[in-house]
């Protein structure tokens, strides 16, 4: 299973839309809870999917009261959904649908006993039985050996491919439905997940192999109207975007699949500065829906004119269109959404307000409007605060030493002055200290989850033994990086240098990728280039704890 994000819910206290997930509450009791129990772990932990992204859980804690009881309400987009509930080194998928479920443990037989939980409430005999399938699985000696599908595929077309990758995820629960009878909506959960597994490896086989796979497997690899949500489920949708993203020849702003009309009304709403020709232009082609070869040009223009949010809107606009001419409407809409959700991370909070207004009108999907909804609110939580940040960096007016902008969060920054002067600053205030240096950008995935998981190496040796500093290139805005530190609270400190200055640093500390770390010991001289980043965190401490 791969490693998947934890984020905890966020209840607002006022409802930013009208439309509302039904919900579940889950409840139970773990008995017998000892003293030395509670003190390791005090808290249960129930947590769900989203359909858009399936690295996420998202997790709601109940904490335990003194005898041993606990009840958290989670949300509910889909019908059936697959949740997870832990309790210390114990945990469990169940099936969650509108209502109350229990679930409840002996503190005595945590560790002993082959299915530790009792279920009640909704979907009680199902998740009971599911929990004895889980059991039976762990000691069945058939297992499923994913590892071995290549070979076993190898040379079949597409719809043989999945039988075989199906019927490989699936073995398991039917050697265990030959020594019990199975209830219909356990078979339709554990079989459904099986499929959709299969789906996933169909889409990393074709994406691998740069081919399409054959129109008639889209209900059995994306089954229409179906209205249970598996982890399995989410991960296939999401592999299936990407594959289609693949599939699609990148746009820019002298290539796109756009009618004159649409793009004429794109440029209307969201071009900037238009003169009044341009405007009285525009609004010509949006209602004659022609143009010639030379209005290119005049299209161009003003696309380029305009910052990325318009080359976006366009790029988003273009990927429906191809999407929904291969693939049908509501796959169309789901690769539009997860397009949108998978890059709120790397957008300000006026962009991706922007993006979101402009998506979320035409999604038609329910369940797909409730997942975006989720996710957008994630983005933009603390949105009062990272204003106050970015209002606190404007101020500096481009030359900040050491400005706070967030507690702990520290910036640096001169125009004017050359990029090494600036960085030797830095380390020569952090003398004494070792120096993890981390070129990265809030631009790409690697980047910003790079500069997440560095903030480990502040907590496991403390401010005062290692020092963290973010390089990072601004182009032409300080807003995304200065959104994205302070969103995440990224202690340490910031240096926002332009290009010059940032070839300056380059041509100091050699890195080979766009996100790479130099190590700078106690008295200021390298100590490593192009050391282990913070997802290598073994080799890492070996090099930091030889600098210490």
């Amino acid at each position: 299973m791969p490693h998947r994000c934890l984020f905890l819910f966020i209840i607002l206290s006022v409802p930013l839309f009208a439309q509302t997930p039904d919900s579940v509450t889950v409840t139970g009791r773990i008995r017998n809870l000892s003293a030395r129990l509670y003190r390791e772990s005090p808290t249960v932990l129930v947590s769900r999917n989203n359909i858009l992204q399936a690295g996420r859980e998202f997790i709601r804690p109940a904490p335990l009261n003194a005898d041993g009881t606990f009840r958290v309400t989670m949300p509910l987009v889909y019908a059936q959904e697959e949740m997870y509930f832990n309790y210390g080194r114990i945990s469990t998928p169940f099936l969650a649908a509108p209502g109350t479920l229990t679930i409840d443990l002996n503190a005595d037989s945590l560790f002993t006993a082959s299915v530790p939980f009792r279920f009640g409430g909704v979907n009680a005999q199902v998740n009971q039985q599911f929990a004895r399938f889980k059991a039976f699985e762990a000691i069945s000696p058939q297992k499923t050996d994913v590892e071995e599908l290549p070979e076993k595929v190898q040379n079949l077309d597409d719809q043989n491919a999945f039988k075989v990758a199906a019927s490989t995820y699936q073995t398991p629960f039917l050697l265990f439905t030959r020594q019990e009878k199975p209830f219909p909506l356990l078979t339709r959960w554990v079989m459904s997940a099986g499929n959709y597994n299969a789906a996933s490896f169909l889409y990393d086989k074709a994406s691998y192999e740069s081919k399409a796979i054959v129109k008639v497997l889209n209900d059995s690899l994306r089954p229409p109207n179906d209205r249970l949500l598996t982890a399995a489920r989410a991960s296939a949708m999401n592999r299936f975007a990407e594959y289609v993203v693949q599939q699609q020849p990148t746009t820019t702003s002298g290539n796109t699949n756009l009618s004159v009309r649409t793009l004429s009304g794109l440029l209307l709403r969201y071009g900037r500065n238009l003169t009044p020709d341009e405007r009285s232009r525009l609004e010509t082609f949006q209602e004659k829906n022609t143009a010639i070869a030379n209005d290119l040009r005049f299209f161009t223009t003003i696309i380029r004119r305009n910052d990325d949010s318009l080359q976006r809107i366009i790029n988003y606009e273009s990927l429906i269109q191809r999407a929904g001419s291969g693939f049908g409407s509501a796959s169309a809409e789901y690769v539009a959404a997860y397009w949108l959700a998978a890059a709120l991370p790397g957008l300000t909070l006026n962009f991706a307000q922007l993006l979101y207004d402009h998506a979320r009108r035409q999604l038609t999907d329910p369940a797909l409007t409730l997942s975006l909804d989720e996710l957008y609110r994630l983005e933009v939580k603390d949105s009062t605060r990272i204003r106050a940040a970015v209002q606190t960096t404007q101020k500096a007016n481009g030359t900040a030493n050491a400005l706070e902008i967030s507690p702990g969060v520290f910036i640096n920054q001169n125009p004017v002055a050359d990029g090494r002067t600036l960085f030797d600053r830095v380390v020569d205030a952090n003398r004494g200290k070792v120096v993890y240096v981390l070129l990265t950008s809030a631009e790409t995935e690697a980047g910003r989850q790079a500069a997440l998981d560095a903030q480990r190496i502040r907590e496991q040796y403390g401010p005062r033994n290692v020092a963290l500093v973010y390089l990072t290139l601004i182009t032409t805005d300080t807003r995304p990086w200065v959104e994205f530190s302070a969103k995440h609270n990224l202690a340490g400190d910031h240096l926002l240098l332009n290009v010059a200055q940032i070839s300056d640093v380059m041509a100091y500390l050699r890195p080979t990728d766009d996100v790479s770390a130099t190590i700078i010991n106690r008295v200021g001289k390298v100590g490593r280039r192009n050391a282990p980043l913070p997802d290598a965190p073994e080799e890492l401490r070996k090099v930091l704890e030889k600098n210490l």
